[in-house]
């Protein structure tokens, strides 16, 4: 097992194996990455790419990411920019740039992808993505082939910007067995920062902003023309365990903070813990779903405690959806799976932008086992609790009462 080091100012003719001789970019280091490893990057860098995880042989070597050096934490990113005059003109009021080309574009990577989640212009996310190409009608509009991004814009984008990146599609880490990473943060892709089935993982310190708003998968979903976009903060998929994530922040998130969801449910997710956690402008901060039939799966012995939630609904990703309805600081989608053991407690939830809580299928099918206490809620005068769909006046009545009793509610006055 070896620790590798990365720097901005290194080299990969390097070996890596010391701060004096540090690797430059993520591309070389997945050339010699094997589980077990330590790989630290350099305060105050950025680096560009996806880390291809191997599994750490066990609980007490795992394959480890942290920083070394004195200032701001390192960053790794999804975030492409174009090299000097490689916009295109494609036809009138249409620029393009060729993506999967790496002579295009200033970040040396090892996999090139064309599927922007959105545009960070100056500061600023455009998140227009459209899914056909002559659906773009307004200035920042854009469209993604196999090739190019295409933008639709009266002149060329640098007129309007010397800062324009792009979120393309790749998650920033995937998750192995036996994982720690701490003090990082992901910054800007159009996809996860960390996910994948896991069995044995300590994330800490790190953060996770502006990701999200890619296509999820191909032309077609479920027989029909896909515009599903997606992307999560730290994402636990089916038959995860022991995994911790605290003392992290989440912004700017397409989709969830931190979720465990998937389908084909063989075992529990078991054992896993999200605590001490700041979370805010993300459009929902935890979820949950599971698809499977299986008796006795589903989610055992696993908690959301004393994190810190706020206005969830109010970033960009809230813009950019369809689905506007299921903003809320918990959302609850379709559990097949009879489990349901969390525990949800010490949290402060504060001005969700919808509601505290969205459950798919209503109040009746809110599962018994999801233990909801200890709890401050900080909500908009009149706002319910849950959203209503089908349920009755009583049934709000009895569950709004029921977490009033169990937890600390507060409403707001909003002034405009």
């Amino acid at each position: 097992m070896s620790i590798y080091y990365l720097a901005a100012h290194g080299c990969d003719t390097n070996d890596g194996l010391s701060p004096e001789a540090p690797f430059k970019t993520i591309k070389q280091l997945s050339k010699v990455l094997a589980g077990g490893d330590v790989v630290r990057f350099h305060c105050g860098d950025t680096f560009y790419g996806r880390i291809a995880t191997p599994a750490g042989p066990d609980k007490d070597h795992p394959t480890t990411f942290e920083s070394y050096g004195e200032g701001a934490k390192p960053v790794i990113t999804q975030y492409r920019t174009a090299k000097c005059g490689a916009f295109e003109k494609h036809e009138d009021g249409v620029y393009k740039l060729e993506l999967s080309n790496q002579d295009k574009i200033n970040e040396e990577v090892d996999i090139l992808d064309t599927n922007v989640g959105f545009i960070k212009v100056s500061g600023e996310i455009k998140y227009k993505k459209k899914f056909r190409y002559e659906d773009m009608a307004e200035q920042w509009d854009f469209y993604c082939d196999d090739k190019y991004v295409y933008i639709k814009l009266e002149e060329c984008p640098c007129k309007y910007s010397d800062d324009i990146k792009f979120a393309v599609g790749l998650r920033m880490l995937a998750f192995a067995n036996n994982l720690k990473v701490t003090d990082i943060v992901f910054r800007g892709g159009g996809a996860h920062g960390i996910s994948g089935v896991v069995k044995g993982a300590y994330i800490a310190n790190c953060e996770f902003h502006e990701l999200g708003g890619s296509r999820l998968g191909g032309l077609e979903r479920n027989g029909k023309f896909n515009t599903t976009r997606y992307g999560n903060g730290v994402e636990c998929w089916s038959n995860s365990y022991d995994v911790t994530v605290e003392n992290c922040k989440f912004s700017e998130i397409y989709d969830v903070a931190i979720t465990m969801q998937g389908t084909n449910v063989e075992v529990n997710w078991n054992n896993i813990h999200f605590r001490n956690n700041v979370i805010w402008k993300c459009v929902q901060a935890f979820e949950i779903w599971s698809s499977g039939d299986k008796p006795d799966t589903g989610f055992t012995n696993c908690s959301f405690e004393n994190n810190v939630c706020i206005d969830s609904g109010f970033g960009w990703g809230y813009d950019a959806r369809p689905n506007k309805h299921v903003t809320a600081h918990l959302l609850l989608y379709g559990l097949q799976c009879p489990l349901c053991d969390i525990t949800v407690t010490g949290n402060v939830f504060s001005t969700a932008r919808e509601n505290t809580i969205f459950k798919s299928g209503g109040i009746a099918a809110f599962p018994k086992d999801y233990k909801i206490f200890g709890n401050t809620i900080i909500r908009p005068a009149g706002q319910d609790i849950i959203r209503k769909e089908s349920a009755s006046d009583e049934d709000m009545a009895a569950f709004e009462k029921m977490i009033a009793e169990n937890n600390s509610v507060h409403d707001m006055v909003v002034y405009p």
